[in-house]
């Protein structure tokens, strides 16, 4: 059986430079990849500062006083994703001529010759779209599912709202509200940022489409495409809860217990539940007598570096700092539940959700809204409420963004108000809202 081929990581170096005299001058950023012999050099067309480039990452800090580049960050993903996508299609005996061109083709830079042999119309370049999404190496099953979705969601209002089928030019602003409308309605009735979603994915197969040059229509192109994203109930774990967690007797019940075990570490690393779960002994280092886990993440290939919390270190330990038994992340959902019941997470809240487009309320016991991803999203509202600054707990969960990072905290009113309180407490000696007498 032969070997996979090898999919190169793509790098990101700046242009010859003096790093004392240069480091404040706007400087070029390349794109270098290797593979199969070759070496491919290309103008991202890009430019940052020398001194807040990190070499390790390749890629800009993003600090305080620099988080404007965080959008260079942006379009470097962009172009390492797109060259990697090129190579899984082109394979590794492509020139670098020929991988440059496409790259120009791909990020807009040059337009595609008027040549195309097999012209495809919408719904057949989405199943071949898909098919070469599927069966790319190293493919994401989480990111092709939700393609696939859309995909039979836009054939299923088709067959019924257009008698099975619409092409490219079909599309206009009227279409594009009529699918909205069908996504809210029974027995779809999804939510506003599902809905969201299914159009941004519409919006991705148009625009690879039109890449393609198999049309020209810019319907969605125009602002309003896209559907803004309602802020809703998000779950969280305080401390206080974790060590609930943390102290249930489960020793009796292997499966619970390593499912528990593996939401403590995510929620005490920040990672998502596709690097929590595949920690192995080599991602653990010690630099300058501290113990960081070290490893890049599954979803966007950037480095996250963590410290290991005492906790975070016992719990790695217990596995010989292996993450436990694989498990699924629909069998992981189901089964936390089930120890936060046993832990006593029973609370009733109120939480706000989206159904067929509208915004309704409802009480619910909490334990049953706890997933893998309440893991991560208790991490980073935790360790925010200790005063830890967001750009530092941004290099821990791979945030590139503040307010991607931001959408994550969930600090309630109430906890607000009483955090406040103990703080203003604190500072009633020196502050300006102590009485006056």
């Amino acid at each position: 059986m032969a070997r996979p081929t090898k999919i190169p990581t793509p790098r990101f170096n700046l242009r010859n430079h003096h790093p004392e005299k240069d480091k404040d001058n706007p400087t070029l950023i390349v794109l270098v990849l290797r593979y199969n012999g070759k070496r491919l050099v290309w103008s991202t067309q890009e430019k940052a500062r020398p001194r807040f480039w990190d070499k390790k990452r390749n890629r800009v800090k993003v600090t305080v006083n620099n988080h404007f580049d965080a959008d260079i960050n942006n379009s470097l993903n962009d172009i390492a994703t797109k060259a990697i996508e090129i190579f899984k299609e082109l394979g590794n005996e492509v020139s670098t001529d020929e991988f440059k061109q496409e790259l120009n083709y791909r990020t807009g830079r040059k337009k595609r010759p008027e040549q195309e042999t097999n012209h495809l119309e919408l719904f057949p370049f989405i199943e071949s779209y898909l098919e070469k999404r599927i069966q790319a190496q190293n493919a994401k099953r989480g990111t092709w599912k939700i393609l696939k979705t859309c995909a039979n969601h836009l054939k299923n209002y088709a067959i019924e709202k257009h008698n099975g089928s619409f092409t490219y030019q079909d599309i206009t602003w009227d279409l594009r509200h009529d699918f909205e409308d069908w996504l809210y309605q029974a027995p779809r009735q999804l939510s506003t940022n599902y809905a969201a979603k299914m159009l941004s994915i519409f919006k991705q197969f148009m625009n690879e489409a039109r890449e393609r040059n198999y049309h020209t229509n810019e319907i969605y192109r125009r602002k309003g495409w896209n559907i803004k994203k309602e802020k809703l109930s998000k779950v969280v774990l305080s401390f206080e809860e974790l060590n609930q967690l943390y102290n249930l007797d489960l020793s009796n019940n292997k499966r619970l217990e390593r499912v528990r075990d593996l939401f403590l570490i995510g929620a005490y690393s920040g990672l998502r539940f596709s690097d929590f779960t595949r920690i192995k002994p080599e991602h653990v280092v010690k630099e300058d007598g501290a113990d960081l886990l070290v490893l890049f993440t599954k979803k966007t290939n950037t480095e996250v570096v963590i410290p290991l919390f005492p906790i975070l270190k016992e719990l790695l330990e217990k596995y010989n700092y292996q993450s436990p038994k694989k498990i699924s992340n629909q069998k992981f959902n189901q089964y936390i539940k089930e120890v936060c019941e046993l832990a006593g997470i029973t609370e009733t809240i109120r939480v706000k959700k989206s159904i067929g487009g509208k915004r309704v309320e409802e009480q619910i016991q909490k334990f049953k809204l706890i997933s893998a991803h309440t893991a991560r999203r208790s991490f980073a509202t935790n360790f925010y409420q200790l005063g830890f600054p967001a750009i530092e707990l941004m290099g821990i969960t791979g945030h590139s963004l503040e307010r991607q990072f931001m959408e994550y905290i969930n600090i309630d009113k109430r906890t607000n108000a009483k955090n406040m309180a103990a703080r203003i407490s604190k500072m009633m000696g020196k502050s300006p809202l102590r009485v006056a007498k």
